[in-house]
Order: structure tokens, then C-alpha cells, then sequence
């Protein structure tokens, strides 16, 4: 089911809310003018620029609505961040907490979370209710530099998505005192939304597909990313969002402190080649049989290259080889445009491929395309943990999980089947409020382990040359 562009609304402001430790002055100031400046297109009064929060910042919160569609989802993510708080040992303000919005009701009570539960690691919001899912979509969870400080404070950035969320960002700015920024655009384009803008780690560049509107792209670069917006081609996608695709993994084992991720999916065939049918057996019956036939197809084309021409099969696979071939294109231009930001040309990346599979509108041309079974690379992170999308297949989880346990990460399969079934993943319904001033990874832990990583190289190098 496509998520369809929403209804228009009216602008909501937010004021300030007492008892913050920055200028409550400078702050105030900032939302007041904000119903005005968005409007204009110009940024609130006393923010010098908008600064969007990458997932290497410590997380506070993660955000989700639970309704009667989501609630086995919204249970398990419960379960995931109660042991994420437990494992890392977490305590005080350092606790990640769960915020729900909930649709009616008690959530705590319907969810069956214990008191004791909720009271460590669960809140509810006490002003907002909706059954809209797409918790991401309708804002960015930010941080503004006010005119004149170094120090970053919390900040929303409302896409204007409108919809049953469409009052939420200014909801929470106001809850919670936060600096509130508002997409001049009135079209309620998906490429505003939250899973179309992104940023890298370290560097600040800004991912935003090429589906954003002029108007946000405008209003964004202004704000501060000017000169650091990288445009990726999404518009073969139906969503269209960059999150479908591409993610930023943050790691001291990377060069830069981040991996990229993406979507691959001629990794994907090449592993239903290879896999035996039982290992589609948890699959819906009919992506089972579906499957079974495209890895029937792959195998034959080993001795018969035509083989399957002009099927629904053949026309998968074919599809799906030009979107790798799409992805790897825009991956190693945004490469590329990272190192002119950066004026290093000879910047390394880690790059991660992850097995993804999509499906499109018009056969073996990539259009109207999304994600075939659950997007892998639609996840959300919360420090060094990596909340995916269960697809149910084996050889795709245990190569996501093998190939970020060896660079410090903690996989958690989630089914996420409410979301997959509206074209949209664990990213999408979820969202997550993140500190502006502390890094889950920082430079100088990044630093170390690179010149080890070299010296081993070096080390390497030279023992070769002696055998």
C-alpha cells in the first residue's frame, strides 16, 4: 500500500518551555519568531544555522506510535531497548528511553509493559495522540547553533508532512523547549520527509535525494548546508526516499569513523542462488514459491543464459541488476563529492553491501520500485547497537550480522511486517532524539585505531616482500 501524499494543515508554532540550562533569552527568541521566519524561508531569529543529527550522537529516546497495527511491533521494540539499556549497563540520564505515542488508551497497559518497566524505560507522550505510523517522516530530530556560541541545542525540523502526525514536531518543541524549524514547502512532497534527508557522520554532508522540493532544498542549504548537499537519485523509487538504500554506520574501524551502507541487490540473487529451499521455508508462501523460482532461473542461466526470458522471474532479476548498478553509481559519486567537501581526494571508505531485493511497477525497468521482502538498509541505530528489518531468510541474516559484529556492532532482528506492508521499514516508524553534544564514536578513537590498522598494514606489506 503506497503512502499517499497528505492533506494540507495549518501552521502550528511552539513557544518556549522553562527550565533549560542554555539562553532561555536567545532560545525564546528563536521560537517566537519562528511562525514568521518559516514562512519566509528565512531561520528563526538568533540561529546562526540548522544542524542535523547523524547517528553517531548519543540517542535519548527513541520514538514510535503505538496503534492497533503496530502494537506487536511497539512491544518487541520495547524488549530490544530494555536490553540495550541493560547490556550497555546504562543508568540515570545516560537510560535510552522509549516514547510513545499512543492512539487511545494506556499503552503501557495494552503493550503489557510492568510498572516497574515503564518506569525505567518507557514514557508516553502526555500531549499528542495519533495512529499515523510514520514517525520519521513528518520530522528530523535536530539541533540549532545559536548566533554567537559554539553550543549546539536541541532543535526539530518540521517537514510539513502534515496527516495525523502533522502537529507533533511543534508539539514536541513546545514539550520539550526545543528550537523549532519549520520546510517553507507547502507541497507535502515525500522528498522532504525525514527518510529523504540524511547526513554523514564527521563530515556533515548532507544525503538528501534528488525528490526533495526547491523550496526545502533552499531553506536547507541557507541554514547552513550550502556546498554540502549531495542529491542521490531516489525517483525510481515510489517513496522515494534515500533511507530505501543508503545508511551511515558510525565505527572507530572505518576510515572517516562511519561505514556506508547500502543496498545491494545483486548480492541478494547471488545469495538465493546458492541457498537451498529450505532456507526459504519462514518466507509468505508466495515470496517462497516466487523466490525458489528466481534462484530455478539464476541456476539455469549458468548453462543457458537466456533462460526464463520474458518472465515475471527473468524481469525481477533483470530489474534488480540495474538497481545495483544505479546504487553503486550514486554510492561512488557521493564518494567522490565527500572528498571535494573535504579537499582530500585520496579519502578511503568503508563500504558495506547488504543483500536487498526490490520490486517495481513495470517490469524489468526500475520504476515505482521498493523493497521486496523487509529493506535490511531501512534500520534504525542507537549507539552501537542496529535495529533491522527481519526478512526471515537466512543467508541475508547472517551476513548482515557476521559483517558488523566484526567491526563492533550488535544486531537485532525486528519484524517489522505493519511497516514493510505500506512500503516503509523500521527507519520509517521509528525516530530518534539524539544528544548535540556527545558522540558515540569520537576523533581520537577514530585516530588510534587507524594508525594501528596502518601499522599492521605497513607491517604486512614489509613481511610479504621478505617471502
Amino acid at each position: 500500500m503506497k503512502r499517499c501524499p497528505p492533506p494540507k494543515v495549518n501552521f502550528q508554532g511552539a513557544i518556549m518551555k522553562e527550565g533549560r540550562h542554555f539562553s532561555a533569552l536567545v532560545l525564546g527568541l528563536a521560537l517566537v519568531s519562528c511562525a514568521f521566519a518559516a514562512f519566509a524561508g528565512e531561520l528563526p531569529d538568533g540561529v546562526e544555522r540548522i544542524k542535523f543529527l547523524d547517528y553517531n550522537h548519543v540517542p535519548q529516546k527513541v520514538l514510535v506510535v503505538q496503534s492497533y497495527s503496530t502494537g506487536k511491533f511497539v512491544k518487541d521494540l520495547f524488549q530490544v531497548i530494555k536490553g540495550i539499556n541493560e547490556k550497555e549497563g546504562l543508568s540515570n540520564s545516560e537510560v535510552i528511553k522509549l516514547h510513545i505515542v499512543g492512539s487511545g488508551g494506556d499503552p503501557i497497559s495494552s503493550l503489557g509493559i510492568s510498572a516497574e518497566d515503564a518506569k525505567k524505560y518507557v514514557e508516553v507522550n502526555p500531549t499528542f495522540k495519533s495512529s499515523d505510523q510514520w514517525i520519521q517522516d513528518c520530522m528530523e530530530l535536530c539541533s540549532a547553533k545559536m548566533t554567537g556560541s559554539d553550543r549546539l541545542v536541541p532543535a526539530i525540523f518540521d517537514s510539513c508532512r502534515g496527516r495525523g502526525l502533522g502537529g507533533l514536531p511543534s508539539a514536541l518543541a513546545k514539550l520539550w523547549g526545543q528550537v523549532y524549524f519549520k520546510n517553507p514547502s507547502s507541497s507535502q512532497a515525500h522528498g522532504d520527509y525525514g527518510g529523504n534527508l540524511e547526513v554523514t557522520p564527521f563530515d556533515d554532508v548532507m544525503v538528501a535525494g534528488n525528490t526533495i522540493t526547491s523550496p526545502c532544498k533552499s531553506y536547507l542549504e541557507k541554514a547552513g548546508y550550502a556546498g554540502r548537499m549531495f542529491h542521490p537519485d531516489t525517483r525510481w523509487l515510489t517513496v522515494g526516499h534515500i533511507d530505501e538504500y543508503l545508511s551511515f554506520i558510525p565505527t572507530a574501524q572505518a576510515p572517516g569513523g562511519y561505514s556506508i551502507v547500502r543496498a545491494d541487490p545483486q548480492f541478494a540473487l547471488d545469495l538465493i542462488a546458492k541457498a537451498p529451499e529450505s532456507d526459504f521455508a519462514a518466507l509468505d508462501s508466495n515470496d517462497r514459491d516466487f523466490l525458489i523460482r528466481v534462484k530455478q532461473t539464476l541456476n539455469a542461466r549458468m548453462t543457458e543464459p537466456d533462460a526464463g526470458k520474458g518472465s515475471e522471474e527473468a524481469d525481477f532479476i533483470e530489474m534488480n541488476l540495474k538497481i545495483a548498478d544505479i546504487i553503486e553509481l550514486n554510492v561512488g559519486e557521493l564518494k567522490n563529492f565527500i572528498r571535494k567537501v573535504n579537499n582530500d581526494p585520496g579519502r578511503e571508505f568503508a563500504e558495506v553491501a547488504w543483500p536487498n531485493l526490490f520490486e517495481g511497477s513495470n517490469g524489468p525497468r526500475p520504476s515505482g520500485c521498493h523493497a521486496y521482502l523487509p529493506g535490511v538498509v531501512n534500520l534504525t541505530v542507537v549507539g552501537n547497537h542496529l535495529l533491522v528489518p527481519a526478512c526471515h531468510l537466512p543467508p541475508f541474516d547472517k551476513i548482515i550480522e557476521a559483517r558488523f559484529r566484526a567491526q563492533g556492532n550488535i544486531v537485532h532482528f525486528i519484524d517489522d511486517e505493519p511497516y514493510h506492508d505500506a512500503m516503509g521499514e523500521i527507519h520509517c516508524g521509528t525516530n530518534v532524539l539524539r544528544d548535540p553534544q556527545k558522540l558515540v564514536v569520537n576523533p581520537k578513537q577514530v585516530e588510534a585505531v587507524q594508525k594501528v590498522k596502518e601499522k599492521f598494514r605497513t607491517l604486512h606489506a614489509v613481511t610479504a616482500k621478505l617471502h
